[in-house]
């Protein structure tokens, strides 16, 4: 598919591998209105981002689109990336040498408020699924690279969703494939709705399989709900703050 090309909602994912792993992987799928189907355009092989050049939304997707020249024209386009797009907001301060003075042992380790942010405390109260921490945990590898790239995004006209917009026609959003899958586990396939949507060569598991749920989940913020073949999207709750983020998914069956 080449640049002239249309399509009227893009979701890309990104299931996102560290800094020097092997394995990032990303999909890109398209919905128009009136198609009975998604549209696949590509789904990377687990690659290492290139060491001689910068980071880019280029480069990221250049191994998902295997020598096509670029993205479609869109109405609205979305980005949902596997990992934590913010860290706690006691972390920051704690940081910046603002922590509080008088520190008190939590009662839980999710309590912790260096640990752990608003939102992650939500999912784990909702279904009993803790995610990892990226302040605390292996996941501020994969969060402080995703982070990084935010700037280069934006310079593009993608937008951070909800902490610095509402929604977006260019949008990024943080997601976790886990919530899409049977038993909330990580090594199991996706519910049946969601599995039969994806391609069919996707092992569950896969770095492959989770950028491509991610892509659902993007695609459904794009198309805005208009997608008769994705479930909604579960938003911020009423009151929860927007600094530290939202973690977006499907409701569980």
């Amino acid at each position: 598919m080449t640049p002239s090309s249309s399509i009227d909602y893009l979701g890309i994912g990104w299931d996102v591998g560290g800094w020097c792993g092997t394995k990032q992987a990303v999909a890109i799928v398209g919905w128009s209105v009136g198609d009975s189907a998604l549209l696949w355009l590509g789904v990377s092989p687990a690659f290492s981002l290139s060491r001689r050049r910068p980071l880019s939304l280029a480069s990221l997707l250049a191994p998902a689109l295997q020598g096509n020249i670029g993205l479609p024209d869109t109405q609205r386009q979305a980005i949902a990336i596997d990992a934590s797009l913010a860290f706690p907001r006691a972390f920051c301060q704690l940081l910046l040498g603002q922590g509080d003075p008088q520190p008190q042992v939590p009662s839980s380790e999710l309590d912790n408020p260096l640990a752990y942010r608003d939102c992650e405390r939500w999912l784990y109260r909702a279904y009993g699924k803790k995610p990892l921490s990226a302040s605390f945990d292996k996941l501020g590898n994969n969060s402080t690279l995703a982070l990084s790239l935010l700037p280069a995004l934006q310079a593009q006209g993608y937008r951070l969703v909800p902490q610095h917009a509402a929604t977006a026609q260019q949008a990024i959003i943080e997601a976790y494939p886990a919530l899409l899958k049977q038993g909330f586990r990580a090594n199991q396939a996706a519910r049946p709705a969601l599995a039969g949507l994806l391609p069919a060569e996707l092992a569950p598991a896969s770095d492959r399989y989770d950028a491509a749920l991610c892509a659902l989940m993007a695609l459904a913020f794009a198309s805005q709900g208009r997608c008769p073949l994705l479930p909604p999207l579960i938003p911020p709750p009423h009151g929860l703050p927007h600094d530290e983020g939202w973690i977006y998914h499907f409701a569980p069956d």
